[in-house]
């Protein structure tokens, strides 16, 4: 939060220039949160895979809840309908075998599963003036991720480097050229139709849309993205017919120290497919922490929402979220507020993507407290295994009484083997 003392006028000029003397650390302060969430590393979830009819992501990804690591089904439907074709495929062609490890050069027993990802970013932001505007060149994303399938035992780990951002899931120390695992667990199948898994690990939170735009503020003011905000616990899954659900018991994340900034709690969402075209769903998360990084005094967070995902012609796909948000401290004190996103994608050529998203949040339900945002995309899987895209983001913010802008555009180039 950012308190600033107003401006007197019977101090006259001495108290205007220590206002414009405050405003562009006022500006920094701003600027540096929304480019730290900028820079982050994105894994990769579609959840408009709806428009192919798959309602669910247990197909295609060794995660039930969809992201990360895919499964052997999975890279081949990544061959067939992600990228552009040019032209008609020859008629032997084998798309599960170029959709393989390695474009296929390296046969994988099905009971293992192999996937390296690197992603890079273009970055320009420009701030409110006087705040310097920022471009720079960065390596998101350098990830290699493996698992097992073996008869009901399931089991997924990742390892990555990043040269900054990332903190929580670090498994090295500094601020700068670190290891992180994203996700490490181990589970089993269960039942006769093999539709639920146990889990116990490092894991995503089940909550909400699993979209790669992390830094949207359904993802980052929930503190469910699936870039870093992953937590240890338990997680009970069910996926079957036009059902899909999880829930996880979280015991915090254990990468992180001290203990006293773990949350513990729980997270979990409920979704109900109507046939091939529109599912919705509802999600749930309360944790607690002894101590809060912003307050430093112990914290009850809650986040309940409603999302959807609908097909109104093939070519495009429609996905709302809506999240409550409070945060509770053991004096009473309770602060209140909400965040919501509406996206559209097209896609006119299979491969090409353009979408539209809009977005709000306001932490405290008030008229000025509103932030709005939003995103216009291009992102086209132009070769097997590699896609490039495209943002223009902007986001306009309270602060001090007033509000600010920042633009944003970013380029990316990412390849998984």
């Amino acid at each position: 939060m950012l308190l600033v003392e107003p401006i007197c006028p019977e101090r006259g000029v001495r108290r205007s220039r220590g206002r414009s003397q405050r405003l562009p650390r006022l500006l920094l302060a701003l600027v540096l949160p929304l480019f730290v969430l900028l820079v982050g590393e994105r894994a990769w979830a579609y959840p408009w895979m709806i428009r192919h009819d798959y309602t669910s992501c247990s197909t295609c990804h060794i995660d039930p809840s969809g992201a990360g690591l895919m499964t052997l089904y999975g890279r081949a439907q990544s061959e067939v309908l992600l990228r552009t074709r040019y032209g008609e495929p020859p008629a032997d062609e084998d798309p599960s075998k170029l959709g393989g490890f390695l474009f296929g050069a390296i046969p994988l027993p099905e009971q293992l599963l192999v996937q390296a990802d690197v992603r890079s970013l273009l970055l320009h932001v420009r701030p409110p003036s006087p705040a310097p505007t920022v471009t720079r060149y960065m390596l998101m994303q350098a990830d290699a991720a493996a698992g097992a399938v073996i008869d009901r035992f399931r089991a997924s780990v990742s390892l990555g480097y990043v040269p900054e951002g990332a903190l929580g899931a670090s498994v090295t120390h500094g601020e700068e050229h670190r290891l992180v695992s994203r996700q490490h667990w181990a589970g089993v199948v269960l039942g006769e139709s093999e539709a639920f898994m146990l889990r116990a690990g490092r894991m995503n939170l089940p909550y909400g849309l699993r979209i790669i735009e992390h830094t949207m503020w359904a993802r980052s003011a929930t503190l469910t993205d699936i870039n870093a905000a992953q937590q240890h616990g338990l997680a009970f899954s069910y996926v079957e017919d036009a059902w899909r659900m999880e829930v996880m018991a979280i015991i915090g994340n254990l990468q992180l120290s001290p203990p006293d900034l773990r949350e513990r709690g729980y997270s979990g969402y409920v979704e109900r497919a109507f046939g091939q075209n529109l599912a919705v769903g509802v999600s749930s998360l309360i944790t607690y922490t002894d101590t809060d990084l912003a307050t430093q005094a112990p914290l009850f967070r809650h986040a309940h929402g409603v999302f959807a995902r609908y097909v109104p012609v093939k070519p495009v796909v429609i996905m709302a979220e809506g999240d409550f948000l409070m945060r509770s401290s053991r004096d009473a004190s309770i602060q209140a507020g909400a965040t919501g996103m509406l996206q559209v994608d097209v896609e006119p050529i299979q491969g090409v993507h353009f979408i539209g998203t809009g977005e709000v949040l306001n932490n405290d339900f008030s008229a000025q407290g509103a932030s709005l945002g939003g995103w216009l995309s291009a992102n086209w899987f132009f070769a097997p295994h590699a896609d490039v895209r495209f943002d223009f983001n902007y986001r306009n913010v309270p602060i001090a009484g007033s509000r600010a802008g920042v633009t944003s555009l970013l380029g990316q180039l990412h390849v998984f083997l």
